[in-house]
């Protein structure tokens, strides 16, 4: 037979773990048809020269829902080579919302994801089309995608939908929770992949208030487990607190649902020595009882870039930092920083650990923790003087005989409130994470793509975990790491064919060299509607992507007028045939 798509001279690794070998893979109408031997000719051939073909990647922790409206390739992330992403994670999602909401939807975003609103007004639209969820998902595939994309139901957005602003005050009535499983019930038949809900102290949204979904207690969400366990399929995807770490939560709705739980995330770090290792003990505890519980691990430091004007991820809790956070003007923002008093506040705190502790975290944990992060922040954006960009604020400071939160507070003070710094939030200790890395109960996660726009770009973390723990460390072989990004996610969250190469399965593939391959620098840029910003970074060593058969534009390309969008929405894990 004739190929749409010949890909020879590759060293094939199917996604499966199974030993590498080296052939062709023919592809036609968007599946895979030959595989190894592909003798037959192809209207377009590329010639792999040795490199590695796998399957494309499977990101499940996305934020692309509202993106993906004006941005139907969700770059960056198919520049890593992923191929297929999960959406809706951490209870926010843009659907079901009422007209009447959307503007409280987008604060949300704006606020725990670090979106723009003024981008999200512009690039959604007065008329985003959609309602309810499922008019959610007909949107979707009438627009198409670059890349596969699938959906979970979002906590906070039913919230909102049931109780308006009532949602962020109080927990649901009984009528109010029937109406969730309605709402979830539908959405599981229209062909969600399962349901989300964060209950994680960072999570603030609009108005400096927790998120809805911090508003719902046990009741609620384990009726809405119950719901899962009826739908017979689907994955729960939560996100709480480390200390204390909610397992009865995680427990009680794998019981409810029967379904598997990913939970996230489980850091490496010092903050509490050997913390990581009971945690994995105790996973293997509770998969050994027959509860489907995973946790789910970022593969790289978590790096936020912010302003002392906006604070971000665990930053955006502190209590001594609220009248930031809650602030409507700018100078009532620097009058705050302007104090002395606040600056001594904040100077005690960070010489820690004390009794003043829950002033810059709801524990002794995430104070320690971000304490000793804190210490490795970096200059990044000073314009009076850019010899400063990337060097440690205490090195710097040390140089001037300042505390270096004198000397943040300064720059920040200096620039209105402009300047930037990078400071990492977890995942700072390599050979602890090591350990959560290679640990095969553990879901490697969090890129975050779509979200945190101007505040870090975690989505390259494919590129990265091949190059750092694959090639650099040599934690895991090449076959374990790229099972770890495509099957293993595919598998657990229901994607039945995605994540592995063989023949009838869809195309997804991509072409990379692994002695190249990770992430490049990142890089400011002004594209998002209305010129807003975010951070984006390339890859290195990826050739081709190939998304059901077809090439995707590569990095710095763009999709030329006309052109097919290759991607699709994957209803119940699969694409409607």
């Amino acid at each position: 037979m004739a190929y749409d798509l010949k890909i020879k001279d590759a060293v094939i690794i199917d996604g499966t773990g199974a030993p590498r070998y080296s052939g062709d893979i023919g592809v036609a109408d968007g599946k895979i048809v030959a595989l190894g031997k592909a003798p037959d000719s192809a209207s377009r051939t590329v010639n792999a020269h040795g490199q590695v073909a796998s399957p494309g990647f499977v990101d499940i922790h996305t934020h692309y829902d509202a993106q993906l409206m004006w941005d139907p390739l969700l770059t960056v992330s198919p520049w890593h080579g992923v191929t297929t992403a999960v959406m809706g994670n951490c209870g926010f999602t843009l659907a079901p919302t009422r007209v009447a909401h959307r503007e409280m939807v987008m604060r949300t975003f704006e606020r725990v994801e670090g979106m723009s609103f003024s981008a999200l007004e512009q690039g959604l639209g007065k008329d985003w089309g959609f309602v309810s969820y499922p008019e959610y998902l007909d949107t979707v595939e009438r627009r198409g995608t670059g890349i596969n994309v699938a959906s979970m139901i979002g906590h906070t957005a039913l919230r909102l939908y049931t109780m308006g602003e009532a949602a962020v005050e109080r927990t649901a009535t009984d009528a109010e929770i029937a109406e969730m499983q309605r709402l979830v019930a539908d959405g599981m038949k229209a062909g969600a992949i399962g349901f989300s809900t964060s209950l994680a102290s960072a999570h603030n949204g609009f108005g400096g208030k927790p998120v809805a979904s911090r508003f719902a207690d046990t009741k609620e969400r384990l009726a809405i487990g119950q719901t899962m366990r009826e739908a017979g399929r689907g994955i729960i995807q939560m996100v709480g607190d480390a200390t204390p770490r909610p397992w009865d939560e995680y427990i009680g709705m794998a019981k409810a649902s029967q379904r598997p739980v990913c939970w996230g995330g489980l850091h490496g770090s010092q903050a509490i020595p050997g913390n990581h290792l009971r945690e994995l003990e105790r996973t293997r505890e509770l998969l050994a009882s027959g509860l489907r519980i995973y946790p789910q691990a970022a593969c790289r430091p978590t790096v936020f870039e912010y302003s002392m004007g906006e604070p971000v991820g665990s930053m955006a809790g502190w209590e001594l930092l609220q009248p930031v956070v809650k602030a409507t003007s700018a100078e009532a923002k620097l009058a705050f920083l302007s104090d002395p008093a606040v600056r001594r506040r904040i100077r005690d705190v960070m010489d820690g650990p004390g009794e003043h502790d829950h002033y810059l975290a709801p524990d002794k944990y995430q104070a320690s923790l971000f304490r000793q992060g804190f210490k490795m922040t970096e200059i990044s954006w000073y314009p009076p003087e850019p010899a400063l960009e990337g060097r440690l604020a205490a090195e710097i400071a040390a140089e001037r005989g300042q505390h270096i939160v004198d000397l943040i507070i300064d720059m920040s003070l200096a620039t209105k409130l402009d300047a930037r710094f990078r400071t990492p939030l977890s995942n700072f200790d390599d050979d602890q994470l090591q350990d959560v890395m290679v640990d095969p109960n553990v879901v490697v996660g969090f890129g975050d793509g779509g979200a945190h726009l101007s505040q870090l770009c975690d989505a390259v973390y494919a590129t990265f975990f091949l190059k750092h723990w694959v090639r650099e460390r040599q934690a895991l072989s090449l076959e374990e790491g790229v099972r770890r990004l495509t099957s293993n996610t595919a598998t657990l969250y229901g994607l039945s064919d995605r994540g592995r190469l063989a023949p009838g399965v869809p195309a997804d593939i991509v072409v990379f060299d692994p002695d190249t391959i990770g992430p490049g620098r990142a890089e400011r840029v002004y594209d998002l509607p209305g010129g807003g910003e975010r951070i984006i970074a390339g890859a290195k060593g990826v050739s081709d992507v190939f998304v059901n058969g077809m090439s995707l534009p590569k990095q710095g390309e763009s999709l030329q007028a006309g052109s097919h969008l290759p991607g699709r929405l994957l209803r119940n894990g699969r694409a409607s045939q």
